[in-house]
């Protein structure tokens, strides 16, 4: 009966981290979409306020994240991980940053689930760390064509 729990538990969190990857997956491929669209049809803007569309990108990327926490979050507040949403939000966001302060934990059912969101905390970030270069590149490199806004090969 144990196993059971414990493989439930690890279906729990792949569940979450699938959803959270959805949730990345749709706004890289909406983001990447509207670039693109700005880089047919508005180089020009791109070419004059790269620092702008920067911080937009960065901000726009920041927006996934915060749903993934919060979907976390409410998973733990929904199961009664955690007494209440405020503790919830507050252990998810140290958890999915891989900060960890360590004064609001799990019981002893759920902590290898939270292992598992601090993992998908850092596959998350890497992705749009990723994704926040590639459009830095192409933005402030574009004397390159190979990186920048040049003529593609």
């Amino acid at each position: 009966m144990v196993e059971a729990w414990v493989l439930f538990r690890l279906a729990i969190a792949c569940g979450l981290i699938a959803a959270t990857v959805a949730v990345q997956a749709s706004f890289m491929s909406a983001g990447l979409g509207v670039f693109r669209r700005l880089e047919r049809e508005r180089r020009d803007f791109l070419l004059r306020y790269p620092t702008l569309v920067t911080v937009v990108w960065i901000i726009y990327l920041i927006t996934p994240i915060a749903l993934d926490v919060v979907l976390w979050a409410t998973f733990y507040y929904l199961a009664q991980a955690l007494p209440n949403f405020d503790d919830a939000l507050y252990f998810s966001t140290v958890t999915f940053t891989t900060v960890g302060y360590g004064d609001i934990v799990l019981g002893k059912d759920w902590r290898q689930v939270a292992t598992f969101e601090a993992v998908n905390g850092w596959i998350i970030f890497g992705w749009a760390t990723a994704l926040m270069m590639a459009v830095i590149q192409r933005l402030h490199f574009h004397g390159d064509s190979q990186a920048g806004l040049g003529p593609r090969p």
